[in-house]
């Protein structure tokens, strides 16, 4: 399964992804650099992300997530935390935009 993520020069880099990885653990594990401080606790709003398709295939927004949005900037309807979006076999083909 892979997620391809459109890093904030533009470039693209697909990767591989195994069910059950959050989008952000996904994203360290292959040098993509999210500004997360919370370790994935769905606090600091770090790890703020554009998701660009398969949004009706996303689990739906917890409150938690909501609510640490409404605290960061250029959040729009496609608007994730890469720590709180767990992928599965649903997700293959993800593509998320770093902000």
């Amino acid at each position: 399964m892979n997620i391809t993520f459109i890093l904030r020069d533009g470039t693209q880099k697909s990767v591989s992804f195994s069910e059950g990885q959050t989008v952000l653990q996904v994203a360290e594990e292959n040098g993509v650099k999210l500004n997360s401080n919370c370790e994935g606790f769905g606090v600091c709003g770090g790890c703020h992300v554009k998701i660009e398709n398969l949004l009706n295939k996303l689990p739906e927004i917890s409150e938690k997530e909501d609510d640490t949005l409404d605290k960061v900037s250029e959040v729009g309807m496609n608007s994730r935390l890469a720590c709180q979006v767990i992928l599965n076999s649903d997700l293959d083909g993800l593509v998320v935009k770093l902000v």
